[in-house]
């Protein structure tokens, strides 16, 4: 026969194993926030109180407490028990993935904690209610009925998670099974009266076959979650990979449209720009030959109409040349408009504008848009204000471009003078940006037009949709 303190001393250190596993859990899920660590850790702490009090009940019948102590005792030990197997069964669908791979086994499992609760109602129901017969009677009815409820569930489940075939589902299966054995073992020792306590000592020994089996289901779940993390840290790896690839991809593309843009760029500006020059030109110079006066007066309006057009043209090629894509050039560009149409005036330019030279998400229809709004304010301003001074901004948030222009001018009435002031036009471009439009003037008062204008950043970042534990 072993030594008497052999006993003890191994259901301490199988208690010490424990409580290190579940200590393990609960730190990794303050550092990982994942739930699954909280539900083994949970599933670990109730499975060591079951076993104290499972022991405590015990330790009652053999010193002959009453029949009421001995029942407390039993009832928090099942209690207890149905507390684990709560925690027992998240961590299971949550282990499982249940909720994508099998929703089936999902509802199932959801089933089976409802039955958990009815079963501990049942015993509680039992606990106090003994003394009544009758009541008594209907409570050991609906705790069997339990019993065949979660052994029927249980069948149902077990084929399902089999069928799954992969480590992980092996490695749960395994430790699940150390756990039962180990407890079929403790109950077939203690009906065949092989586990009577020894002499003086404070714990018994059918425990520690389940003892054992839950330290290896454990030792069995922590490996499962490792081969689950790795598969995911594998999915992550593979997925940046793709991502990768696709933003290579997506820079190849777009350095292609780059290259046919500014090709079209060119090909507009030589091609077209000559032709344009070359009919202003000869508008210019066959007026000498021309003594007709409405000849004359149609060859300057061919001399007009042919300017204008070229510095349409300019505009197109200026949106689609891809080296003005920054908001540094949408900057340079309304500041060469704007002391251009000032600078022969009275009227006094102040402007601020970006200088920033990195790409903010502004295509070229949107800066276009932006230059021609900027454009017919400042033409309006030189037309209509009588201002002194107009301010010009141009700053760029993290957000949105927002265009301001200002002048202390004769301001006008918006409800009246819409018309003639092209801003029936500012509102319909504005509108195609998606941008907001401010306008806040009054007879007298001068003029605040600002436009605000939604970007999007140049980097967006992706979020990564990989298998992750909740």
């Amino acid at each position: 026969m072993l030594p008497t303190l052999t006993y003890p001393t191994l259901r301490i250190f199988l208690d010490g194993m424990l409580l290190m596993m579940a200590l393990y859990a609960f730190a990794t899920y303050i550092w990982h926030r994942k739930r699954i660590y909280a539900y083994y850790g949970l599933y670990i702490g109730g499975m060591i109180a079951n076993l104290y009090f499972n022991d405590e009940a015990h330790h009652l019948i053999d010193q002959h407490a009453t029949d009421r102590a001995i029942a407390l005792a039993s009832w928090l030990e099942v209690t207890i028990q149905a507390i684990a197997f709560v925690f027992y069964i998240q961590f299971a669908r949550t282990l499982l993935n249940m909720r994508q791979r099998d929703p089936v086994s999902l509802r199932l499992s959801t089933y089976m904690l409802v039955v958990l609760a009815i079963g501990q109602l049942t015993d509680t129901l039992l606990l106090w209610l003994e003394p009544v017969n009758r009541l008594g009677g209907w409570a050991y009815i609906l705790s069997d009925l339990n019993r065949y409820a979660m052994a029927a569930l249980t069948f149902m489940i077990v084929p399902r998670i089999l069928r799954q075939r992969n480590m992980v589902t092996s490695i749960f299966i395994i430790g699940t099974s150390f756990f039962v054995g180990g407890s079929i073992l403790a109950v077939t020792m203690n009906l065949f009266g092989w586990g009577d306590r020894l002499p003086d000592q404070p714990f018994s020994f059918p425990l520690i076959p389940m003892q054992l089996g839950i330290v290896i289901e454990s030792l069995l779940f922590t490996v499962a979650i490792s081969v689950v993390n790795r598969q995911i840290e594998r999915e992550k790896i593979r997925y940046q990979a793709q991502l990768i690839e696709q933003l290579q991809e997506n820079e190849q593309k777009q350095a292609r449209l780059n290259g046919l843009r500014d090709e079209i760029a060119r090909d507009l500006h030589d091609e077209m720009g000559s032709q344009l020059s070359s009919i202003s030109i000869l508008s210019q110079t066959t007026m000498r030959y021309v003594e007709d006066e409405r000849a004359q007066q149609r060859l300057v309006t061919i001399g007009q109409t042919t300017r204008q057009v070229m510095d349409s043209m300019r505009e197109i090629v200026w949106s689609l040349n891809s080296s003005s894509d920054t908001i540094q050039h949408l900057s340079l560009r309304i500041g060469e408009t704007a002391y251009g149409l000032f600078n022969d005036t009275t009227i006094r330019l102040h402007a601020d504008l970006a200088k920033t030279d990195t790409w903010h998400g502004l295509t070229g229809k949107k800066r276009r848009e932006l230059h021609l709004i900027a454009k017919e304010c400042l033409t309006n301003v030189l037309r209509h204000a009588n201002a002194q001074n107009v301010w010009l901004t141009l700053h760029v948030k993290p957000d949105n471009v927002l265009l301001s222009i200002r002048d202390d001018g004769t301001g006008f009435d918006p409800a009246t003078d819409i018309s003639g002031l092209g801003l029936r036009s500012i509102q319909q471009r504005t509108r195609t940006l998606g941008a907001k439009l401010h306008i806040d003037t009054e007879p007298g008062g001068g003029t605040s037009i600002r436009i605000d204008c939604p970007i999007q950043q140049g980097q967006v970042e992706q979020e990564s949709v990989v298998p992750q534990f909740a």
